[in-house]
């Protein structure tokens, strides 16, 4: 088998979602949900050599009830061709791992997409090298092809949503990207997509939720988490020019409202999140530019701040002219279907979230989708 840097080949794969090439090293990381790469294959074996980063979790025991820690790693699923359903599906499990991605017993030729399926701040993963038995061919260009972003927490990282244990905490297992609602829209769409989304983010920072970032901190990086873990100096700004977005959906509340609730003050929380929100949709425009439509949505867990972000949009047109920001409610979960873990959606509610916005978006183009 010949090995093959991925800094050697960069070049002529496909990057899924946004992902860091680090200068120093030559790793292709691509930590954020559904992020990944997309390759030509031709040969009989492909082996990717790559290096991961865990994340810890509390967990309570069951016996003495304490709180314990417990450590986790990203998943990762392989698709071939035009297949929805994965040909592999692992975990990576150490820090440098090596794992198959493709076998046949003749030569072969496919579309290859390796796919990070757990989200970013619960655990890295970067790509060194690929030892092959065959060749990586460039990659088939797709002019015309239209993008969609989505901005969001757990609801859209797909937290727990393929347990129906209501009462489990995180486990990376059961957080599949893949099958959330923004990755299922996004297909339905025949759209390319990033998912720029952590569990328990607020869109700014609230003193009662103890996260280390927001996403006003985060968004407008390539991957500001990354760079903290490896301890970069200098943030790296994320290519909004070259990475259009004809759609962002931003589907953040659901935390500020926990956080909000739990203030010593909530009316003053409520006026903070009120300027945060429109600030935020300020630079959205800004980096994305004139063209882009933004929704700014909110679902399926919790509405509190719903009127508030009507508010906030309906100011923000009336002020700039801007018609092409909107508003959105997901459908909220159905007390019948099953709920995923800490009572977040399953995939049975991230498949009716998906068709719910689908269609809102034929309807924004007139039924031409």
């Amino acid at each position: 088998m010949k090995k093959i840097e991925i800094k050697d080949i960069v070049n002529i794969i496909h990057r899924l979602g946004r992902t860091y090439q680090d200068t120093e090293t030559g790793i292709l990381y691509f930590n954020w949900t559904c992020s990944g790469l997309e390759l030509i294959f031709r040969g009989t074996c492909l082996i990717a050599s790559l290096y991961a980063q865990s994340g810890v979790e509390a967990e309570r025991e069951v016996v003495s009830g304490n709180m314990e820690e417990r450590t986790i790693w990203p998943w990762v699923s392989v698709f071939l061709d035009e297949e929805e359903v994965p040909y592999r599906r692992f975990e990576i499990s150490k820090a440098k791992d090596t794992q198959l991605i493709f076998q046949s017993e003749t030569e072969e030729t496919h579309r290859i997409r390796i796919v990070k399926i757990t989200e970013n701040l619960k655990g890295g993963l970067g790509i060194d090298h690929f030892f092959v038995d065959g060749e990586i061919l460039p990659r088939i260009n797709r002019p015309g092809r239209r993008k969609i972003e989505f901005i969001g927490d757990s609801i859209t990282c797909g937290f727990g949503n393929e347990t129906k244990e209501k009462d489990r905490l995180f486990y990376s297992a059961e957080e599949n990207g893949w099958l959330s609602h923004a990755a299922i829209a996004a297909r339905m769409l025949n759209m390319d997509w990033d998912m720029i989304c952590v569990s328990g983010i607020c869109l700014g920072k609230r003193d009662v939720i103890p996260l280390p970032y927001a996403m006003n901190e985060l968004y407008f990086y390539t991957d500001r988490i990354l760079e903290d873990r490896l301890e970069k100096n200098v943030y790296r700004e994320w290519d909004f020019t070259s990475n259009a977005s004809d759609y962002v959906v931003l589907n953040l509340g659901t935390n500020d409202a926990t956080g909000i609730i739990g203030a010593v003050d909530p009316e003053q929380e409520e006026r903070k999140f009120h300027g945060e929100y429109y600030g935020f949709l300020k630079m959205l425009r800004e980096y994305n530019g004139p063209d882009t439509r933004i929704i700014c949505a909110l679902g399926s867990m919790d509405y509190y701040l719903y009127h508030h972000i009507v508010e906030v949009v309906t100011e923000y047109r009336n002020d700039t002219g801007d018609g092409r920001i909107t508003c959105f409610r997901y459908p909220k979960i159905d007390f019948m279907d099953p709920l995923g873990a800490c009572a977040h959606p399953h995939v049975i509610t991230h498949e009716k979230m998906a068709k719910a916005l689908v269609e809102y978006i034929k309807m924004l183009e007139g039924n031409t989708v």
